[in-house]
């Protein structure tokens, strides 16, 4: 390859160059990188998901609205992905024209967006590049598929039952950066079986486990006439949330009903 682009004279190179794409070793490459382009979206998908479940599973204030960003970025990547191969496909049938002169316009300015858009999410959104801990993994991942003993439910009966008497008489709940190691501490239990205890034995994330007392004490607050003075803002931070949105969503999922319906209703 190297000998027909440098050591022949300016007419056979450009004859070369133009007939590379029909080369059968171009063409393995085309199909190669193909097959790793696909390879590499697929994997993207599994590790944001895999984020996702690792985020639910061990923190209450995750910001997941930065995962599905970031979905919706691959999602866009790949649709867009398929015009560079609409490109291939009329090139390979029509030769280089106007159709294929539109697309490659069409495909840049598409991709200048794309990556406009993702650098501003990505600058409203730095928790971006900080990631989620690698060593965490999925409870399902790490966790034995046999059934208990009924010795076994039974103490995981009794410890189901000091760990709700702990949040309701500790509230730990109310601390926004509550993660599921901090409350390993409280109630004097491995983080590993804590999270069992969670999302296996109770069948919630923790995320959904620790926000539904925070949604029972905003109820409390809400229908209290000597706390009516307080404005949602203010009692939602006062549960442990630090996002409206994230504590809007919680509480209609939890009752139906927005905050400021539910107070209506209740005073």
């Amino acid at each position: 390859m190297m000998w027909g682009i440098i050591f022949v004279d300016r007419p056979a190179k450009i004859k070369f160059i133009n007939s590379m794409n029909d080369m059968p070793l171009m063409q393995f490459f085309f199909f190669l990188f193909e097959a790793l382009f696909q390879v590499y979206f697929i994997a993207s998908f599994l590790v944001i998901r895999k984020s996702k479940i690792v985020y639910l599973e061990n923190y209450t204030n995750p910001n997941t609205s930065a995962l599905n960003a970031l979905y919706k970025i691959t999602i866009l990547y790949y649709v867009l992905h398929f015009i560079v191969l609409i490109r291939w496909l009329v090139r390979f049938i029509f030769g280089v024209g106007e159709i294929h002169s539109w697309i490659v316009t069409l495909d840049g300015f598409a991709f200048l967006f794309c990556t406009c858009w993702y650098l501003f999410v990505a600058l409203n959104n730095p928790e971006f590049f900080r990631g989620v801990n690698s060593d965490l993994q999925p409870i399902a991942a790490t966790t034995s598929k046999q059934q208990p003993s009924l010795l076994e439910n039974e103490e995981k009966n009794e410890q189901i039952e000091f760990l709700k008497k702990i949040m309701v008489e500790k509230e730990p709940y109310l601390d926004s950066s509550l993660t599921i190691q901090d409350l390993a501490e409280q109630v004097k239990m491995p983080v590993k079986d804590l999270s069992t205890l969670i999302n296996l034995y109770i069948d919630k994330h923790f995320f959904d486990f620790v926000n539904e007392y925070r949604i029972e004490k905003a109820m409390q607050m809400l229908k209290d006439p000597s706390q009516k003075e307080l404005t949602v803002l203010e009692i939602l931070y006062q549960v442990g949330f630090n996002s409206k949105s994230s504590f809007n969503t919680s509480f209609k999922k939890y009752t139906g009903k927005t905050p400021t319906d539910y107070r209506k209703q209740a005073l």
